[in-house]
């Protein structure tokens, strides 16, 4: 592949388990770049410079030109690939560490991978040539990297969130809208049926359709989510987390979150663990 390829060892930086640059550099135009990942280990965010080229990924896929940005989440199978007739040219990074998915979630973007017209070519720039020449200091490194990934995903947010306003939501997007306000509050799908002028069963079919999971299971995940959140960056009890996210008690809780992360909430903080409820 015709590529600039930076990359770092985990002890560049000073806690790799929360953050460091594994990879990161340009892409010039070549019709044969292809990558294919399962189940990555990374985040990787890529920012169009010129050209196009094909993105597929959790069962969709879309078609990236200059100017846009996409995001491949940790876990998930990562397949692209330039367009040969118009082969693109990217800036990158390939990234790790518990600041990754945490950032995602704060920002809402754990579900967008595609940010179209996304006017962040010059942090992209400033992050491949600090990577380039980094600093002596590790801990500068780290930190610098992280703001500017901080903000790229921060700019990438609020454009997603204008694209979104733009447009008149649907149904299913409207009873989304309601489950994540009311993550920290009692709600039923039914209550979210209602917002989205649909009856329960309607509302799951196109939920199901929309999203590619029920609208409880939806709820149930983004909570647990949330928990993981909560036991990784307060000392808030595990009874008090099952409270505030409306579990019907903290046994309850605890089942499901070891179902969902094979790890007692407990244990989950104990021992660090960063993957999110599956």
């Amino acid at each position: 592949m015709n590529e600039k390829l930076i990359s770092f060892l985990p002890d560049r930086f000073p806690e790799p388990e929360s953050f460091f640059v594994e990879l990161t550099g340009v892409t010039y135009p070549d019709p044969r770049y292809r990558i294919d990942r399962d189940r990555s280990p990374v985040l990787c965010l890529e920012y169009v410079v010129s050209g196009r080229g094909h993105v597929e990924i959790a069962g969709r896929s879309f078609s990236p030109k200059a100017g846009d940005v996409y995001l491949l989440p940790v876990g998930l199978r990562h397949r692209y690939r330039a367009d040969p007739d118009e082969p693109w040219e990217k800036l990158w990074m390939n990234v790790r560490g518990s600041l990754c998915p945490a950032l995602l979630s704060a920002y809402r973007l754990s579900e967008t991978y595609h940010v179209p017209d996304c006017a962040v070519r010059p942090l992209f720039e400033r992050f491949v040539a600090l990577c380039e020449r980094p600093p002596a200091d590790a801990w500068e490194l780290s930190r610098r990297c992280a703001l500017l990934l901080h903000e790229i995903l921060a700019r990438a947010a609020a454009k997603a969130r204008d694209a979104e306003e733009a447009s008149a939501p649907g149904p299913a997007q409207r009873a989304k809208e309601l489950l994540d306000r009311k993550l920290c509050e009692p709600v039923t799908v039914g209550d979210a049926a209602v917002a989205a002028g649909l009856s329960a069963s309607q509302l799951t079919r196109v939920f199901r359709e929309r999203f590619g999971e029920a609208p409880y299971a939806y709820l149930l995940r983004r909570r647990l989510e949330t928990a993981c959140l909560l036991l990784r960056s307060t000392a808030l009890p595990v009874r008090e987390i099952a409270f505030r996210l409306c579990f019907s008690d903290e046994r309850y809780f605890a089942t499901l979150f070891r179902q969902k992360t094979g790890l007692s909430p407990s244990q989950y903080r104990k021992e660090g663990k960063f993957a999110e409820p599956s």
